[in-house]
């Protein structure tokens, strides 16, 4: 529930860039090989050869920063509530059990943003989007034909 409000808003807001491909709704890998294909055969029509590299972003999940994810989500205009929920959620947990008259020591449950977790697509996508920006705006500045095109933490350079 909390994933697909997450996502709602960021689209809504347009705080996802269209070459974001994994980790939202509606958009999946067919949607990246059209849009590959689009890119190609466009610059096959002005004579031009495309170059592509694509990568995987190792341990994306395990790396993220919160603290940095909590900016990101504030800078993006994410009511306080949001932000604050997520840092409280993501570090710092412990959970404690009980049955009957059993109650266990208190462990750790640092939930974190993991692969697999009904939240890392949309957090992940969240957090990567400012870099899309950033590369597409240098890119303009240099006059560089070149896209990015992410689907999560498997990315494709394009020239």
């Amino acid at each position: 529930m909390i994933a697909r409000q997450l996502q709602f808003d960021a689209v809504k807001y347009g705080i996802l860039h269209p070459n974001q491909l994994g980790g939202v709704a509606q958009w999946s890998t067919k949607d990246a090989g059209i849009f590959l294909t689009h890119l190609v055969q466009a610059g096959w029509a002005k004579g031009l050869k495309t170059s592509i590299i694509a990568f995987d972003i190792a341990q994306f999940f395990l790396s993220l920063n919160y603290s940095m994810l909590t900016l990101i989500l504030r800078h993006f205009g994410f009511p306080d509530c949001v932000v604050d929920f997520f840092s409280n959620y993501l570090v710092g947990r412990s959970t404690q059990y009980s049955w009957n008259s059993f109650l266990s020591d208190v462990c750790d449950a640092d939930v974190g943003v993991e692969q697999g977790s009904a939240l890392s697509p949309i957090l992940s996508v969240l957090y990567i989007a400012p870099l899309i920006r950033i590369f597409e705006h240098r890119a303009q500045a240099l006059n560089l034909s070149t896209s990015i095109l992410l689907f999560v933490d498997d990315s494709l350079l394009i020239s």
